[in-house]
């Protein structure tokens, strides 16, 4: 008996699957025949499939995780007669609060992106935010309810009934060998659960998937409402709260850390006027110098065709990225925000005051290239709304170069893509551009295309002591490292080249520290943190500007954008909070330090930033190692310390939600 029950469980099982796909697909394909313009499309055959095809995977994951309590529950209680009897007739009730929901859901996203342009977002939790009794009396105004209401019970109705039906009675069938039956059992379930995981390779069916065009309605439309409110949901989670701050708190942190302002104007400079430069900068996956330390040219190469621009231009290697993650950095860096997750906040809609706006001010194009996925950090909506003209990611660069995507991994393209087209739009563009890169190919997996033909690396005992186990072989790791400065080198090489050398600035720093590699503290808890940051500026430049070079300055990411400023603009007033120009003639005392969420970093040695903070000195003829003995911090320092990241905190919520009232 019990086997006529688990069969009749499946077929009820894949019915129901079947059902629930079929709404959400149908569901989609109303949202796709209302919201989309057939001309826009008509060039765009290979991204409306992407957007079937994953959508389906979508449909496909929800169905898979919606009846797999079905599945469990009655593998169990199909042992026995009584618990078999409840599970019969509990079961259409549950697959119809499973069908309502769905149904319901997607009909809102429907209503939802025919008002706000997007499937569910956050903002979709307004009514829980706002006066609720105003948005439900908005809703009852402006939406078919009752129809739409009416239309998921009818929705439900179907399988509800089809399961009633299936569940009252089980017919005979022939028995199977226990063989036979085991292995259709184990079949049925792990195609549940690959259905529920949305995907058989290392990754399940994960957000950045839903990235399938550079049209954005294609990839509005790629998830399902249930996705969209999941994702929402865990934003809304993640969420910060942002306040009204006080001028007097501004005033007070300000003084606290001995700045004139938080505000600057670059000096007036006749030639930069007269000919703007284009400006790139480059922001490293994991080009951290925790890494570099193991470079050993000829035998473990970890810097490829990067390796003669660090040494002709200017490198500053007592630097620190500002957190520890690719989006805090990022949102440190372009958005001057201390909350990485600004773009997929309620603040998401917000103009900030950010780099994008200072070169646009000054008559710049702005533009973001990354060969990887934008729908990332809902950066390929966010980064339009904080003023970059166009953003590439790796569907924009797939157009371009079809042959890149045998090489695409979880993360995306390989990096040489996002350079190759950079120099493209450097060489085609009669106006002034600002570009922004954001690299991935040093990522885990960490594979390299296989046109990259790799310089030596080896397992040095150095590095051997720091690497930690892990399943990916280390030279693939190096390999992998090297092929992303490599890429990076190429990319400045040719700029050098060509026409472009004299009309070109090019900077460049890593997100954070490589990943998988030992630290041992308290020595290297600076190394540990710390990132190059590359400057190359062109020597006509030089000439007409004012600048001193001193390699051991100390600095951070707050640090970058005020220095390309300064070589790339005349009297622009810019945004520092703390930042300064790194080539300046002399150095501000009040602002010669760098910051990391863990760290700060000055001349003379580093301080953890924590409850009690401790002092350790620089050793002596070492660049990023310290002193194993910690010190006391004075009780001024220990207030600066402190400030800074209340003065990034008080920044951001100004920008949010201004001043208080008195």
């Amino acid at each position: 008996m019990y086997q006529s029950r688990i069969r009749l469980l499946f077929s009820q099982l894949w019915a129901q699957i079947f059902w629930l796909v079929l709404m959400l697909v149908l569901a989609r394909y109303a949202m796709f025949s209302q919201f989309t313009d057939s001309s826009i499309l008509a060039e765009r055959g290979d991204d409306v499939q992407r957007m079937w095809l994953f959508g389906l995977r979508y449909d496909l994951r929800i169905a898979g995780m919606a009846f797999a309590p079905l599945l469990l529950s009655g593998l169990l209680l199909a042992m026995h007669d009584k618990s078999w009897g409840y599970w019969r007739r509990l079961a259409p009730g549950f697959i119809a609060v499973i069908t309502v929901i769905v149904a319901a859901a997607a009909i809102s996203n429907y209503y939802y992106y025919q008002t706000y342009h997007n499937h569910f977002d956050v903002f979709a939790f307004g009514l829980f935010e706002d006066d609720t009794s105003a948005v439900i009396a908005n809703i009852g105004q402006d939406y078919p309810v009752a129809q739409a209401s009416l239309l998921a019970l009818l929705a439900a109705a179907l399988p509800t009934w089809w399961a009633s039906r299936g569940m009252k009675s089980i017919t005979s069938k022939p028995r199977w060998s226990l063989t036979v039956f085991t292995v259709y059992v184990l079949i049925g379930i792990s195609l549940v659960f690959v259905l529920a995981r949305g995907s058989v390779g290392t990754f399940p069916l994960r957000r950045s998937n839903a990235q399938v065009s550079e049209l954005t309605v294609l990839n509005q439309l790629t998830p399902n409402a249930i996705m969209a409110l999941d994702w929402a949901w865990k934003d809304k989670k993640t969420d910060v709260a942002f306040t009204a701050v006080s001028p007097e708190q501004g005033k007070q942190l300000i003084e606290t850390l001995g700045f004139d302002a938080i505000t600057e104007q670059t000096p007036a400079n006749a030639y930069l006027e007269q000919y703007p430069p284009h400006v790139v900068m480059a922001l490293m996956e994991s080009l951290g110098s925790n890494m570099l330390a193991f470079d050993q040219q000829g035998n473990n190469d970890l810097l490829g065709r990067l390796r003669p621009h660090f040494e002709q231009d200017f490198l500053f290697k007592r630097f620190l990225s500002q957190d520890n993650g690719t989006a805090p950095s990022l949102a440190a860096l372009f958005f001057n925000s201390p909350v990485q997750n600004i773009s997929h906040s309620s603040a998401q809609n917000v103009d900030l005051d950010t780099p994008f706006d200072v070169y646009k001010q000054a008559g710049y194009r702005i533009v973001f290239i990354s060969p990887g996925n934008m729908m990332w950090r809902n950066l390929s909506s966010y980064l339009p709304q904080q003023g970059v003209d166009q953003v590439y990611d790796q569907n924009s660069l797939l157009e371009r170069y079809p042959e890149a995507e045998q090489y695409m991994t979880d993360w995306g393209l390989p990096d040489e893509y996002a350079y190759r087209l950079a120099e493209t739009l450097l060489k085609e563009s009669v106006q002034p551009l600002f570009i922004s890169i954001l690299s991935v190919t040093n990522h885990p997996p960490y594979v390299t295309p296989d046109t990259y033909t790799p310089g030596p690396v080896a397992i040095t005992p150095d590095y051997a002591t720091h690497a930690e186990d892990g399943e990916i072989e280390q030279h693939n790791i190096l390999t992998t490292f090297q092929y992303a400065t490599d890429a990076l080198g190429g990319f400045i090489s040719d700029i050098k080249a060509s026409e472009l050398a004299e009309q070109t600035l090019i900077a460049a720093t890593g997100d954070h520290q490589m990943r998988r590699l030992k630290a041992f503290y308290p020595y290297e808890q600076v190394l540990d943190r710390a990132v190059p940051f590359y400057l190359y500026v062109p020597t006509s430049i030089q000439q007409h500007s004012d600048w001193h070079y001193e390699p051991q300055r100390v600095g951070s990411h707050k640090d970058i954008m005020p220095t390309l400023y300064h070589y790339s603009l005349s009297r622009q007033s810019y945004l520092t909070l703390g930042g300064r120009n790194m080539l300046s003639e002399k150095d501000d005392p009040t602002r010669a330090f760098g910051y990391n969420v863990l760290l700060w970093v000055d001349k003379q040695g580093a301080y953890t930033l924590n409850d009690q903070p401790t002092f350790y000195p620089w050793q002596p003829d070492s660049e990023l190692r310290l002193s194993a003995e910690g010190q006391p911090v004075s009780s001024a320092q220990a207030e600066r310390l402190s400030a800074y990241p209340q003065l990034w905190r008080w920044h951001i919520n100004q920008q949010v939600k201004g001043y208080a009232l008195d």
